[in-house]
């Protein structure tokens, strides 16, 4: 099974050579987009000699921005066009929590099944606001000074508060969900036609001035395809009670505990909550806080390694 990795990631060079290490597996191929507003050099170094294919030409990226969708494009684009059987998307702070012999057998139950946090995102729904507004995320650090910036946004925002919800491009529901996602090689390729379709202008264009694209975009291009109904926990239209917020079928562990960071930086006191999870993969990590839990997860891979390789 060929295994495409997209990361994308900007800061903690070492903890992203730590996550390319851990990824290594027979079937595996990774790719990385380094944000343009950072030294790729120290990246490159601490991936060495490992199969790692860097973005040539990567992506300026600004949070909540439609540049964050367009360098989660470049990587899906270049992954596609080697070919492989599924595409899993990570940000640098992510690492894999349980054997990749463990995640293969998932995916070869299904080829054809999508693993993508979702939910549609209708008047009163969660963050529903953000596609009834305008935002222009990527503009905002352009602008100098750092007062005329904030002169700006405030403009804008008082905008938003006189003007009428914005129509969302016709022909398409929003749905909305996390970044954490695990495509077929069907619905990666259907993603990678779509954004070169002529029809599809309108509803790049709108995505332009959309806080958290990133986390609309996807989730709408394939709700609205026929590919849909292989995305898992997919219930038809007008059969799945009313949803505030995403459901949890994608394979990422992430901590949302309210009292913690928003989400929780993962620490040692986090080793048995992951265990008990079924999930492979897990977010947020950080390089110091988080080294006693990494080293954990790393010898609770190997000794699973051990086991299978002894007939255990």
């Amino acid at each position: 099974m060929k295994i495409a990795y997209l990361i994308m990631a900007y800061d903690q060079p070492q903890l992203f050579g730590r996550l390319v290490e851990a990824l290594q597996h027979e079937g595996a191929t990774l790719y990385a987009h380094i944000d343009r507003k950072h030294d790729a050099g120290p990246f490159r170094a601490v991936a060495g000699a490992l199969p790692v294919r860097f973005i040539e030409q990567p992506v300026e990226v600004n949070w909540g921005g439609y540049s964050q969708v367009e360098a989660m494009l470049k990587l899906l684009a270049a992954a596609v066009r080697d070919g492989h059987d599924h595409y899993i998307f990570l940000s640098g702070r992510d690492y894999p929590v349980r054997p990749h012999g463990e995640l293969q057998a998932l995916l070869a139950q299904d080829p054809q099944r999508s693993y993508i946090n979702f939910y549609p995102l209708a008047p009163g729904s969660d963050f529903s606001r953000l596609v009834e507004i305008y935002a222009f995320r990527d503009l905002y650090p352009h602008i100098r000074p750092k007062a005329l910036r904030s002169l700006t946004q405030l403009l804008v925002r008082a905008a938003n508060r006189v003007l009428p919800k914005r129509r969302f491009p016709a022909g398409f529901q929003p749905f909305r969900g996390s970044t954490s996602w695990c495509l077929s090689a069907e619905a990666a390729a259907y993603v990678v036609d779509f954004v070169r379709q002529d029809s599809s202008r309108e509803l790049i264009k709108f995505f332009h001035s959309v806080t958290g694209a990133d986390e609309i975009f996807f989730q709408t291009v394939l709700f609205n395809s026929p590919l849909a109904k292989h995305c898992a926990g997919y219930v038809p239209p007008g059969q799945e009670p009313p949803r505030r917020n995403e459901n949890k079928v994608s394979l990422h562990y992430i901590d949302w505990d309210p009292a913690r960071e928003n989400p929780a930086v993962l620490e040692l006191r986090d080793l048995a909550p992951i265990q008990a999870s079924p999930k492979f993969f897990a977010r947020k990590f950080d390089q110091a806080r988080s080294a006693t839990l990494l080293a954990a997860l790393d010898q609770q891979r190997r000794d699973a390694g051990a086991a299978v390789s002894s007939g255990r």
